[in-house]
């Protein structure tokens, strides 16, 4: 692996410049940045982190080291517990919940220089390069910091970003889809994230000076930038996510804007068909809707993969309604979609996931992640547009409501969807 040592080396070397245009002594080398840290170990740390997509353009987020402790990855209000770590005096390793993701890493003078493998083992690689700088540490290299943004913003009025946007990503294109932003704005400081139809981009945390922002997360598998200006109310930016694509955005202030019903999204080609699948269990047995339906249930079904964010949100939603539901005529019933398209080479990544989240319901195998091939499994619906969806049926078997795609709990929505489904459980429940 490389850990981009002479590079760490020349970017501490040019952060030792004030930004008074003084030079400071240039006598560290990578012989003494590269001491062993005897102290590192036991010691609570707070880094502001790094994912680079390119010389101009970084992924910030937090990592906190706790003494003796675990890590936490931070974006915003959310705060990850990472599970699986190493640490000794020269390496911090360690791997992202759910998405099994890794971050490797060298201890340089206390700071952090390494890889974020995205598909460890696969064998088409995703990786980006990751630094994490002591948030105490002078040796921070000026474009891992605001400096430029707040060179730009110079004498400018701090833009007032907080509030809902009417957004449309892609714009004027035919792959335009619209999105709603809601942020709070403190100061410099912004938090909020962007709805679309089908989920949310989840914990974005970023700075504003003058017109220009940049908003970002990390959660071992969303490594997304926005950044972009603001004007009269009118917003224009680009969306990076890793380094494999970037879109651009444009918005508008708007507090009454409103997306798309996401219970008449997907919905039966004839109103009258029944809702069914065979699909195979964990074991390869096949398994119908109706072996499943026992005792006259009503049932739940979530299409879903370990590898979507949103579907991490909505299954611990649903893992705790579960032991809830399950004795009260409800049957809950998960179906997987994943990235390799066999049983036998997705079914660890299943297993982890049912593991993590403490999954007491089933889980079938759907087959490869594609929202084309999961519309083949379902013929009776319109289509499926997102994962998740959702699916509710009646002690009977048919259809009550479809939802399409989860805005979670980093949304304003979040809250209400819950009401909404609890009052449809209990009923169906009755």
């Amino acid at each position: 692996m490389k850990y981009y040592l002479p590079v760490l080396t020349m970017l501490f070397l040019f952060g030792c410049q004030s930004n008074s245009g003084k030079e400071q002594p240039k006598a560290q080398t990578e012989q003494t940045m590269s001491k062993t840290n005897t102290d590192f170990v036991a010691k609570a740390v707070t880094y502001n982190a790094f994912l680079e997509i390119d010389e101009q353009n970084v992924i910030p987020f937090t990592l906190e080291k706790t003494a003796n402790g675990p890590l936490y990855v931070v974006n915003g209000s959310e705060k990850i517990k990472i599970l699986d770590s190493q640490a000794n005096e020269e390496n911090l390793n360690f791997t992202m919940p759910v998405f099994n993701s890794t971050l490797s890493t060298k201890i340089v003078d206390g700071n952090l220089v390494g890889e974020w493998d995205k598909y460890p083992g696969a064998e088409k690689e995703y990786k980006m390069p990751f630094y994490a700088f002591d948030k105490k540490s002078q040796l921070v290299p000026p474009r891992f910091t605001d400096y430029n943004l707040q060179i730009a913003a110079g004498d400018k009025e701090t833009a007032q970003m907080g509030g809902k946007w009417k957004v449309e990503f892609s714009p004027n294109t035919e792959d335009a889809y619209p999105a709603i932003g809601e942020f709070e704005q403190k100061g410099n400081d912004i938090t909020g994230t962007f709805m679309t139809e089908t989920g949310d981009y989840r914990f974005l945390a970023g700075k504003i000076y003058g017109d220009g922002f940049y908003l970002s997360c990390f959660d071992g598998s969303h490594a997304f930038l926005f950044k972009g200006t603001i004007e009269n109310n009118q917003m224009k930016g680009e969306f990076l996510s890793g380094k494999h694509w970037k879109e651009p955005f444009v918005a508008q202030k708007d507090a009454n804007y409103n997306l798309g019903d996401p219970y008449k999204l997907t919905y039966l080609k004839d109103a009258n068909a029944r809702f069914d699948f065979e699909l195979s269990d964990l074991n390869g047995t096949s398994q119908t809707l109706k072996d499943l339906q026992k005792d006259g249930k009503s049932v739940l079904v979530q299409i879903f993969g370990t590898w979507c964010p949103n579907c991490m949100d909505e299954t611990q939603l649903y893992t705790e309604w579960y032991k809830e539901y399950k004795n009260k005529n409800i049957e809950f019933v998960g179906v997987a979609f994943e990235r390799k398209g066999e049983l036998d080479k997705d079914k660890k990544a299943i297993d982890d996931y049912i593991k993590h989240f403490g999954i007491e319901y089933p889980i079938l195998y759907g087959g490869k992640a594609s929202k084309k091939l999961a519309s083949e499994k379902f013929p009776m619906l319109n289509k499926i547009i997102s994962f998740p969806t959702t699916i509710l049926l009646d002690k009977e078997g048919k259809v009550v409501k479809i939802h399409t795609g989860f805005n979670g709990p980093a949304t304003s929505v979040y809250q209400e969807y819950k009401k909404e489904m609890e009052a449809l459980l209990d009923k169906l429940s009755a």
